[in-house]
């Protein structure tokens, strides 16, 4: 185990906080989406100095921020998301491999997650699934009275009761969006961490070429799963468990093959050194419905048949 300079981990947990609060500063007033990036700094300055200086850095950060932005719910908002920094960070110093890793960041992304709403709703009194369900909606009758100014015939999606059913579904599909969206902001953590730590020396490992994921074949009896539990639950007027169930693994099971299935199309794009234009034009197809159903089982069907005929090392 590495013994971190003092000095040298004052200044790099000095200067990351400053990072950590600009990213916050840029994120409550451009663009919100920065404070999920927040944990890089932390992550960083763990693997490198270890727990202790990671710890002062996420408070004082935390601190600072609250006090430049005048907002409490920043300051909430960092020290809660200065828990995924810890834990990636400190995954990475272990030397666990990446997909640990990422395991561990998305757990400790949905506990983060989770800890925001709960303590912004019961602290702060502010509810903030419901004011992201409000905004929303606005946007979308906003759209539909620039519809109606423009004397453009309306969308079918842009109806009143159009609206009012897609807000119903997707307070109904909140845990698959949560874990979708844990998934996502770990991801993003973990390659921007890497990148930033292989720069300045470290040489640590990334996933697999994208070409190779092939996910267990068990996965695949979740997405089968999840469609039996929609055709039980559509036998009933109101949603009930079952088809709120189904449609959660139904999203997150689409998202999983999907990925998979566009994993085997790379692999005989590369295996027939299509050009990549062509690649890219081809993927962007596959985004129509029709098309990402083929696909999606295709990357079910995979974890049986074994299409690229991939070994066991080779797969994840």
């Amino acid at each position: 185990m590495r013994k971190p300079n003092s000095t040298r981990s004052l200044t790099e947990g000095a200067m990351l906080a400053a990072i950590t609060v600009l990213l916050s500063l840029l994120g409550a007033y451009f663009m919100p989406y920065l404070f999920f990036i927040t944990p890089v700094p932390l992550i960083i300055l763990v693997y490198r100095h270890g727990m202790r200086p990671g710890i002062l850095v996420a408070v004082t950060s935390a601190l600072l921020a609250g006090i430049l932005i005048s907002m409490v719910p920043t300051m909430i908002f960092l020290l809660i998301l200065g828990l995924v920094g810890l834990a990636m960070g400190g995954a990475l110093r272990e030397g666990f491999k990446p997909h640990r890793i990422l395991l561990i960041g998305t757990a400790t992304s949905v506990i983060a997650l989770v800890l925001m709403v709960v303590v912004t709703t019961l602290i702060l009194d502010i509810n903030v699934l419901e004011s992201s369900f409000e905004a929303m909606k606005r946007s979308l009758e906003q759209a539909t009275q620039l519809y109606d100014r423009f004397g453009v015939q309306e969308h079918p999606f842009l109806r009143a009761d159009a609206i009012d059913e897609l807000m119903r579904l997707l307070r109904l599909v909140l845990p698959a969006a949560l874990l979708t969206t844990a998934t996502i902001m770990t991801f993003v953590n973990y390659w921007l961490a890497r990148l930033v730590l292989n720069r300045i020396g470290a040489k640590l490992p990334w996933i697999r070429p994208f070409r190779t994921w092939r996910f267990p074949w068990y996965l695949a009896w979740g997405y089968i799963l999840g469609q039996a539990l929609l055709l039980v639950g559509r036998g009933s007027a109101d949603a009930n468990i079952w088809f709120v169930l189904g449609l959660n693994l139904q999203i997150l099971f689409n998202y999983l093959f999907l990925l998979q299935g566009l994993a085997i199309m790379w692999f005989f794009f590369e295996k027939g050194n299509v050009p990549k234009l062509v690649r890219w034009i081809a993927i962007i197809f596959v985004f129509n419905p029709m098309f990402t159903t083929l696909v999606v089982w295709a990357g079910v069907l995979d974890t049986w048949f074994n299409f690229r005929k991939l070994g066991e090392e080779e797969a994840l």
